[in-house]
């Protein structure tokens, strides 16, 4: 049996982000065997203070950042990560993924949203919400675009970093899989969460707004 502290925050958001951190150091300083620390980042300031909160500790740091598609339906310029801010990620050694589409947005399915579809990739994106809000999503959504990037093993227990909107409020331990096998019937291989460290215990869900012709789902 394994007794951990997991820390729990009243509301999500930026506010959570040292919290979030020093509880990612807590398991660090227990565990030997995670394979890499993978922040979810677009500007590459979380990734950044994730890499200087986590100094002296060996798992590798990478910052998933958003895909070209992202410009289409978030109006973020791609790279989102200044070229400023990349250069100090690169001298830091942190590894920057930005050029692998989701599983979970950059797909036809997200693009049928536009007329009313919920898909099943739909369903399992509310799931996580409403277990851990839009950070457990976004967590687990970088754990699968570094996997499938080939940027962290798959099949190996990683520790993922996210937040709701800027910063980090939720930080997990799951098993880095591919999204071809995320519900594979070899269970040493499908998507699974080993642990929970930090998260929100008040969640924010969406709203449907409308970018350009896409219909799309935004936080409130």
């Amino acid at each position: 049996m394994i007794k951990r502290d997991v820390r729990y925050f009243d509301q999500p958001g930026k506010a959570n982000t040292q919290g979030t951190i020093e509880a990612v150091r807590d398991y660090l300083k227990q565990e030997n065997e995670v394979a890499a620390v993978v922040v979810a980042s677009v500007s590459g300031q979380t990734a950044l203070r994730v890499k200087k909160g986590l100094a002296g500790f060996s798992p590798p740091i990478i910052c998933v950042t958003g895909s070209p598609s992202w410009q289409i339906y978030t109006g973020y310029a791609f790279p989102p990560i200044p070229g400023p801010t990349r250069t100090k990620l690169d001298k830091a050694g942190v590894i920057v993924v930005d050029a692998v589409p989701s599983s979970l947005s950059d797909t036809i399915e997200f693009s049928y949203a536009r007329y009313g579809f919920r898909s099943p990739t739909w369903i399992f994106i509310e799931a996580l919400l409403a277990v851990g809000g839009y950070g457990l999503k976004t967590a687990v959504e970088c754990v699968f675009m570094a996997t499938d990037g080939g940027h962290i093993p798959p099949f190996k227990e990683v520790v993922s970093i996210a937040g709701t909107g800027k910063g980090a409020d939720t930080a997990i331990v799951m098993r880095s899989t591919f999204s071809s096998t995320v519900f594979s019937a070899d269970s040493e291989k499908r998507f699974v969460i080993k642990e929970i460290l930090a998260m929100p215990r008040n969640k924010v869900f969406y709203k449907k707004v409308t970018v350009g012709d896409v219909s799309i789902e935004e936080a409130k």
